[in-house]
């Protein structure tokens, strides 16, 4: 994954945050979404909030969206990567998705690729059939 700081999804170095960039992601084949937002205020502790949740909903919408904290360092980044890889390991694998994906194309393809069904349904006069059809 080249520059990705992490082993199984595409996440930005330390040097990112540290400038006060967010970032967020996700890996459908876990239905795991993440979201990175350093907290830089002008007086106080700077800080890494991580959220992590399920589903298509935005993280603010999300039902059972879990936030943690981290201080805004490169050991509280280390320690935040640690805390998304396990969060994200502890999620089984969701093979329904790529399952249902293929469905739906196959469903699509039968229902709307069938080119006399087309014509039949969209011109005035139906369509003439090849002889190799017959």
């Amino acid at each position: 994954m080249g520059s990705s700081a992490s082993k199984y999804f595409e996440i930005p170095k330390f040097f990112v945050f540290s400038k006060k960039g967010r970032f967020a992601g996700s890996a459908e084949e876990r239905d795991f979404n993440y979201k990175i937002v350093p907290v830089v205020p002008k007086e106080g502790d700077k800080t890494l909030e991580c959220t992590v949740w399920s589903g298509r909903s935005c993280a603010d919408k999300a039902e059972d969206a879990v936030k943690t904290v981290y201080p805004l360092s490169q050991e509280g980044y280390d320690e935040m990567l640690a805390y998304l890889e396990g969060e994200y390991n502890s999620r089984p694998e969701v093979p329904a998705f790529a399952d249902a994906q293929a469905q739906r194309v196959r469903q699509i393809r039968d229902s709307y690729l069938d080119l006399e069904d087309y014509f039949a349904k969209n011109t005035k006069e139906p369509a003439e059939k090849s002889p190799e059809s017959t």
